[in-house]
């Protein structure tokens, strides 16, 4: 069955936060330590006031995973970005990778960050998440800062 994607919706939230909790659960992949609810999941990533899109993938009506675009927060306590900078996250059901969800996702991200006009999508992934990395590179992005426990990468959305 192919993978179709569409904005998120606040009835997606509780699955939303079934998949992010359960990457919590298993660690090394998420910067979250904090298990999401419902009014967490559409206040962090449906609705944030800095949100540029969220997007779900599905297969069929099982959501395989989401992806969120959000600008860059000027409040932000770590590392600045460029207020004209989006900040991606990709958070897809263990039990569902490989099947399409992130690439679908992305493509969606990407022409919602152009309409935006973002000028650059900062990924900063945990060094353990060898699979996060490999997700990044291989749709395009480079990396352009190392802390002592992520890699940054980006990508030029035009």
């Amino acid at each position: 069955m192919p993978v179709h994607v569409r904005a998120a919706l606040p009835q997606d939230a509780s699955t939303m936060a079934r998949i992010l909790n359960e990457i919590i659960d298993i660690g090394g992949t998420t910067a979250h330590r904090d298990k999401f609810d419902e009014q967490r999941i559409i206040s962090y990533f449906i609705s944030p006031k800095l949100g540029i899109s969220c997007f779900v993938a599905l297969e069929g009506e099982q959501v395989l995973g989401f992806q969120s675009l959000d600008w860059s927060d000027p409040d932000w306590s770590g590392d600045r970005l460029p207020a004209d900078w989006g900040v991606i996250a990709t958070f897809v059901d263990p039990h569902a990778h490989k099947r399409g969800a992130g690439r679908a996702l992305f493509a969606n991200t990407v022409e919602a960050a152009k309409k935006a006009g973002v000028s650059f999508i900062d990924a900063t992934i945990r060094k353990e998440n060898a699979g996060g990395q490999a997700y990044y590179g291989g749709i395009g992005f480079i990396d352009y800062r190392e802390g002592a426990e992520t890699i940054s990468k980006r990508f030029a959305p035009l």
